[in-house]
């Protein structure tokens, strides 16, 4: 029950002052994941680096540069107030990551049929992961704006007729599962803000309709639809990547074969380092080691969703821009890991999602720690507003103390003046009645910058 209480956020905000200015378990929580990664990439690409690259380590070096310019990234990202991304992020940003959207149906270069990617020379950059962060500081600043009217069918639909030029680009790139999380992680959001059941029932209905049309139109999804119901009936062809996988996790068992120890990896499944990484982690470290991942990427959604739900709910220093970011950033990640995870596994049909913090790539692992720069950059500004609003009320306090001192409420006094006339919030008797501090509440920290 504290858990759930806590998980829901503290309508009371408390800190100590003898701590940091920001929640440090989230920034332990990511590094612990990052290190996880290494490990994991490093066992899932030995054999294929050494194969193709003629250099074992050729995977997890080009990881560990990704790692350092994600974090560079993210150290340059924590310097920007979070009330910079509300202002540019109600039309500059939105408009900038369309146009970035756009680019690889022009310049990008195609893998395996799908236009995704940018080559920028030391990697292939895919917009759509950038497309992510931006949609979610869109629809945050969305609700902060028009969280009173959120249940209006007009305000409730509008961020997905804003969504539809996006959605047209990703799916061009076949990249239906950038789509999926992005409706998703909206749906989420505006229903936490206040939009009606009915209103959400139907949208998600005609969103249903319309993801339900795109794979039976395509062939290849339909394909990946059959091959999930029965991996096993077409083995060798479109079940191929699934039931390799499925034996993957069958041969780790309960302890695994040891850490760089899998055989599935050596040739049998294409990119083992990449989607089905979890699968080769399986075979290795056994469930015992797929527990560990999902259990760091579990706190971590959870640390995140405390915060988004504290900055929705408190009652000094309420900021739904805040907090419905990081409530989003919560159903993003907590959408890859179980569809990564289902996928892997074979819970749900073949689709290519990285695992956040741990799959191989930089366009996904770069994001998203300039991600958790903008979360810890929100937790930060909470705790620097929250200790200003307590000096605040003791520095308004001492002076009303200081007031009644003064004007017939010291122990000094000995006697009052018969033409002093009783002041507000003082008896004729010269001691005090109640007295009311008013702090500012609602949009207190709308600014969210105290820089």
């Amino acid at each position: 029950m504290r858990f759930f209480e806590a998980f829901t956020g503290r309508e009371n905000e408390e800190y100590d002052p003898r701590g940091p200015l920001f929640d440090r378990s989230l920034v332990v929580l990511v590094f612990l994941l990052l290190a996880l990664c290494l490990v994991m990439v490093y066992g899932a690409s030995i054999y294929i680096g050494d194969l193709k690259m003629n250099d074992p380590g050729f995977f997890i070096k080009k990881q560990l540069a990704f790692i350092a310019a994600g974090l560079l990234a993210a150290a340059g990202i924590m310097l920007i107030p979070v009330n910079f991304w509300y202002r540019s992020g109600r039309l500059i940003l939105p408009v900038l990551a369309l146009g970035l959207c756009a680019l690889p149906l022009v310049v990008g270069s195609s893998v395996k049929g799908a236009s995704r990617w940018i080559n920028l020379g030391l990697f292939n950059f895919q917009p759509s992961e950038l497309v992510k962060l931006v949609w979610i500081i869109f629809v945050a600043g969305y609700i902060q704006r028009h969280h009173e009217a959120i249940s209006k069918v007009k305000v409730f639909i509008f961020p997905f007729l804003f969504f539809i030029p996006f959605a047209t680009l990703l799916y061009m790139q076949r990249d239906f599962g950038s789509i999926v999380v992005l409706l998703g992680i909206t749906f989420g959001m505006l229903f936490v803000a206040g939009g009606g059941l009915a209103v959400v029932i139907v949208s998600s209905f005609a969103a249903g309709l319309f993801l339900l049309a795109a794979i039976i139109t395509n062939p290849y999804r339909i394909g990946r639809i059959v091959s999930y119901m029965d991996p096993w009936k077409d083995a060798e062809n479109t079940g191929y990547q699934l039931t390799m996988g499925l034996m993957a996790y069958g041969r780790g068992g309960a302890e695994g074969q040891g850490i760089g120890n899998s055989v599935i990896k050596m040739n049998y499944i294409p990119e083992p380092h990449t989607d089905f990484i979890m699968a080769i982690w399986g075979e290795d470290a056994g469930f015992a080691g797929v527990s560990l991942v999902i259990l760091l990427e579990f706190l971590l959604i959870a640390k995140i969703c405390m915060l988004g739900f504290t900055a929705m709910r408190s009652q000094k220093m309420r900021d739904y821009m805040q907090g419905f970011f990081a409530f989003g950033v919560g159903l993003w990640f907590t959408g890859q890991t179980f569809i990564n995870v289902g996928v892997s596994s074979g819970l749900l049909p073949t689709k290519g999602l990285t695992l956040p913090f741990i799959s191989y790539g930089g366009s996904s692992l770069i994001c998203m720690l300039m991600t958790m720069a903008v979360v810890i950059r929100i937790s930060y500004e909470r705790r620097k507003l929250y200790f200003k609003l307590q000096d605040l009320e003791i520095r308004t306090e001492r002076g009303i103390r200081k007031s009644l001192t003064r004007y017939g409420g010291g122990s000094g006094r000995k006697k009052a003046r018969k033409e002093d006339a009783p002041q507000e919030g003082v008896s004729e008797s010269g001691t005090s009645d109640t007295v009311v501090v008013n702090i500012p509440e609602g949009d207190t920290a709308k600014d969210g910058s105290l820089s």
